[in-house]
This record gives structure tokens, C-alpha cells and sequence, in this order.
């Protein structure tokens, strides 16, 4: 008797030593989670075995971050939900450092508000990468409502990396691409702006000017007023005056065009241009707000005018477009 009452202390010592010892540490690191007792236990929004797959809704009030849907491809029937909070009317800008997704298939919306119901400015499905290391042409989508919604969808097959997003409230655009610095000097609203190295201009520094000093004297010269342009003698032509006239080269011309309203992007539109005109028909757009079926732009004075839409054709895209006898005519097949 003895004995067995020996082996039972025994026995309850050695299990009250594990239960006190060292907690069991987990195979894998947990990437939104603690372990706890070997296993991981995640963070609000994240499930998987190490909380590696984004499933919820999430709310960011830093005036910088980033937001992703995990370490590795997301899951498939995803569904998540990141609610950016600033102040309002600040401006918000989001930098795709890197988004894979299914194209056609699985989407980020991005909305200019808090909610589902604000405007949508985007929707990205597919590749977005830069081009070659360092090169700034990964979009930047800006907010000016001081919040931002992402909402990402999967569906139920292929997956893809995802996506690595960072944020910023009352930041330059682009960081001024490298060409600047950031400013709030003489900004009565107090946001933030760039001011441009010699020879960089645009919101964002981006945009080189009168490279090469427009081959002073001989070719041209750099007008600093107005627009930063290479003015080029008789016999020089290009942004730089680099080309002989005549030239068997030719080179892109980036005009000046003022925003409107009527100006707001669509897709599957059809365009043309006749007598100093440029008509727009149709096209899918995701806001209607400002939404008109028949819009042009008059190329000498860069403004656009929305066309009074009368008894003419319902709104619809994926149409055609052509110009018969100096008259527009609109086929309506196989537009949608």
C-alpha cells in the first residue's frame, strides 16, 4: 500500500513540473497571433494555422502604415476589409508596393469615404509591379475625404501573392519621386506639395523639363515662365530640341489639360476626333455622379464639355463608333 501511494506522489509531482514548466512553443512563428500552448492563436481578422490569411475587417488610425493579406498566397473565398481613418478632408495616398491577384476574378474596390456607399476610385485585379527596380510608376490612388475604404474578394479558385499597400495622411505624392522635397510652405490649406528640383516639374516631381538645357544656344532655349518648355529655333524640333527638321524620329507631346467634372475616367468607351474635336461616347464609368453619355474635348482650348443627351441613346459601353459623311454615327452593337 505504501508503495502505490509512493508511485502516486511520484507521478503527481512530475505532472505538476510539466504543467509549471516552459509553455510549448509553436513549429512556425505565428504571423497575427501568440502562441499559446504550441498552437497559434490570432489576432482579430486573421485566421490559419499561423494566422497567415486576412478574413475580417480591420480599422487603421496611424497617419502611416500598411496593410497586406498575409506572408504567402491569400486563401481562396476571401473576404477583407481594411477602414482607414484620418481627419476630414485630409488627403490620404495608397502606394501598391506589390499586388498579384487573379485577374478578372479577384478585385480590391477602394472607396473615398467610409463606406461603401462613398465614391469608388479605383478597382485593381491582376499585376501591378514597377517595371524595373526604382522605377516610380507603381500607381498611387489618393483620397482627399480624410478616410478610405479597401474591400479585397477572392473567389473560390486560383490565388495569387496578394498584395502589400502603405498608406499616408498629408504626405507629397510620391515622396516627389526622389526629384524634391515635401513642403507645407505657402499651402493655405495646409496640405502638403512638393517643391522641384531644377529641370523636375509636376504635382509630383516626375516630370523632367528642358533637359540638356535644350542644347543652348544652338538648338533652343528653356522658357522658365509659364509651363517650363524647350523653346527650339526654326530648325529644331522634340521636348529637348534634340531632332532635326525634318526628322525621320518621332516623340511624344504631353499637353496640358485642365480637370472637369465631365472628365472623370471610364473604360470601354469609344473615341474620335473631328474638327478640332475629340468625342467621347459611352463607357463604363464607376461613379454616375457626373456621368454623361456624350462628351468632347476641344483640343486648342484643352477644356471638355458634356453633350446635352436629349432623345439619343441610352448609356452603354463595349459599343463602336465611326464617322460617316462628317457625322458621328454610333453603333449600338455589340455595346451593352
Amino acid at each position: 500500500m505504501h508503495t502505490y501511494l509512493g508511485l502516486i506522489v511520484v507521478v503527481h509531482l512530475v505532472l505538476i513540473a510539466e504543467a509549471s514548466g516552459s509553455p510549448k512553443p509553436c513549429e512556425k512563428d505565428c504571423f497575427s497571433g501568440k502562441c499559446i500552448n504550441g498552437s497559434c492563436v490570432c489576432d482579430h481578422g486573421w485566421v490559419g494555422d499561423r494566422c497567415q490569411h486576412c478574413q475580417g475587417r480591420f480599422k487603421l488610425t496611424e497617419p502611416s502604415g500598411s496593410l497586406t493579406d498575409g506572408p504567402i498566397n491569400y486563401k481562396y473565398k476571401t473576404k477583407c476589409t481594411w477602414l482607414i481613418e484620418g481627419y476630414p478632408n485630409a488627403v490620404l495616398r495608397l502606394r501598391f508596393n506589390h499586388f498579384a491577384t487573379e485577374c478578372s476574378w479577384d478585385h480590391m474596390y477602394i472607396y473615398d469615404g467610409d463606406s461603401v456607399f462613398s465614391p469608388m476610385v479605383a478597382v485593381f485585379s491582376g499585376l501591378v509591379v514597377p517595371d524595373s527596380v526604382g522605377n516610380e510608376t507603381v500607381p498611387e490612388v489618393v483620397t482627399t475625404s480624410g478616410y478610405a475604404l479597401l474591400h479585397f474578394f477572392s473567389d473560390a479558385a486560383y490565388n495569387l501573392t496578394g498584395f502589400n499597400i502603405a498608406y499616408s495622411i498629408n504626405s507629397c505624392p510620391n515622396n516627389c519621386s526622389g526629384h524634391g522635397r515635401c513642403s507645407t510652405a505657402n499651402s493655405m490649406s495646409g496640405r502638403m506639395y512638393c517643391e522641384c528640383e531644377d529641370y523636375w516639374k509636376g504635382e509630383a516631381c516626375h516630370v523632367p523639363y528642358c533637359r540638356q538645357d535644350c542644347g543652348s544656344p544652338g538648338h533652343g532655349y528653356c522658357d522658365l515662365t509659364g509651363e517650363k518648355l524647350c523653346v527650339c529655333n526654326d530648325s529644331w524640333q522634340g521636348p529637348d530640341c534634340s531632332l532635326p527638321i525634318p526628322s525621320t524620329e518621332a516623340f511624344w507631346v504631353v499637353p496640358s489639360v485642365k480637370p472637369s467634372p465631365q472628365s472623370l475616367g471610364r473604360a470601354s468607351h469609344q473615341a474620335l476626333v473631328h474638327s478640332g474635336l475629340m468625342w467621347v461616347v459611352g463607357g463604363y464609368s464607376f461613379n454616375y455622379s457626373y456621368y454623361h453619355m456624350v462628351i468632347n474635348y476641344n483640343l486648342e482650348t484643352s477644356t471638355w464639355e458634356a453633350v446635352a443627351g436629349g432623345s439619343g441613346p441610352l448609356p452603354r459601353y463595349g459599343h463602336s463608333l465611326a464617322l460617316h459623311q462628317e457625322e458621328l454615327s454610333l453603333l449600338a452593337v455589340p455595346g451593352y
